[in-house]
């Protein structure tokens, strides 16, 4: 009885005076006394969470915009399938969204400050900088960062203008997209064989006059893409909760992601409105209803068809 109610015997005998541990007997009544599991050490940027009647992981983790391995990482000793009503966990606080000049990352396994510095031709200092409130030594999967784009060296896209190469694609074909030519698109991306190209190849897309534009209606929750004026296609979309509601007005697309990772899904555009963007989701449930932080989510398949659309430039109007 004391391991059902993760309590123990002293504990039940002490709130039951007088009873007779070796005569129960069918019928009898107890008092349990509610258990009280020690207080978590929460990791920096968590807060504790008491879990309620009904609670799942999956659960919690859509309550706090978070996913279940994130929570599962907080804490290492929790057991999915075994919560109970007052147990305390860590929830990490949603991540903050990037600004202008930096991109979202995912921390994976394996993962240090340094290796991920290497790979992006940054400092440590640089990234120490752009998150400030980051313990090195504390680095866990599934949190995002913020990477600042390398101010030298070899850099991906100076203008952060991706496009990731799909089944069918040719330098003419992606040129037409971009309103450019093709020798535009071999010098910016030298080392390119133009009759090698393979999917999922990123190429970088040199600036030019946008030829499209977004609408989003956040009240159909809905995004409409247009070329030279005339309607190409719509999409589906989540935007921000009523707390944290999706700004309006007139904005234009200033960087572009390729797996972002997280929260973020599969693409990333950032909005010239600090700390916004359109992005994929690892929560798709969410899509059609009012969701996010403020930003615009998106299936990670709708988002991956619009980001090679979209170059940076494009404008971009949420009412």
């Amino acid at each position: 009885m004391a391991n059902r109610f993760n309590t123990t015997a002293q504990a039940i005998i002490a709130a039951n005076v007088g009873i007779v541990p070796e005569r129960l007997f069918i019928g009898q009544v107890i008092c349990v006394p509610q258990a009280q599991p020690p207080q978590p050490t929460c990791p920096p940027g968590s807060t504790t969470y008491v879990i309620q009647r009904g609670d799942t992981l999956a659960n919690i983790a859509a309550r706090f915009n978070t996913t279940v391995q994130v929570l599962l990482n907080a804490n290492p000793s929790i057991i999915p399938e075994r919560l109970y009503i007052g147990q305390l966990i860590c929830v990490p606080q949603p991540q903050p969204i990037c600004p202008i000049g930096t991109s979202p990352y995912e921390i994976k396994k394996g993962d240090t400050l340094a290796n991920i510095a290497r790979r992006f031709n940054i400092t440590v200092g640089d990234i120490l900088n752009a998150n400030p409130g980051v313990v090195p030594e504390k680095l866990y999967i599934g949190q995002v960062i913020c990477i600042p784009q390398p101010e030298s060296g070899e850099p991906g896209c100076p203008t952060m203008n991706y496009y990731v190469i799909t089944r069918g694609d040719t330098l003419a074909i992606i040129a037409r997209i971009f309103n450019i030519t093709v020798q535009q698109l071999i010098n910016a991306n030298p080392g390119i064989n133009p009759y090698a190209l393979h999917i999922g190849q990123v190429l970088c897309i040199p600036a030019a006059p946008s030829p499209v534009r977004i609408t989003i209606n956040t009240a159909a929750k809905t995004l409409s893409l247009y070329r030279e004026g005339r309607f190409v296609k719509s999409y589906p979309v989540a935007t921000g909760k009523p707390t944290t509601p999706t700004p309006l007005g007139t904005f234009t697309i200033v960087n572009k992601q390729v797996n972002p990772g997280g929260p973020y899904g599969t693409r990333w555009m950032g909005l010239s409105k600090p700390h916004y963007g359109i992005h994929g989701t690892n929560n798709p449930a969410s899509i059609g209803t009012a969701a996010s932080n403020g930003c615009v989510r998106m299936y990670n398949n709708d988002v991956n068809d619009l980001f090679n659309q979209v170059p940076v430039g494009a404008v971009v109007s949420i009412y």
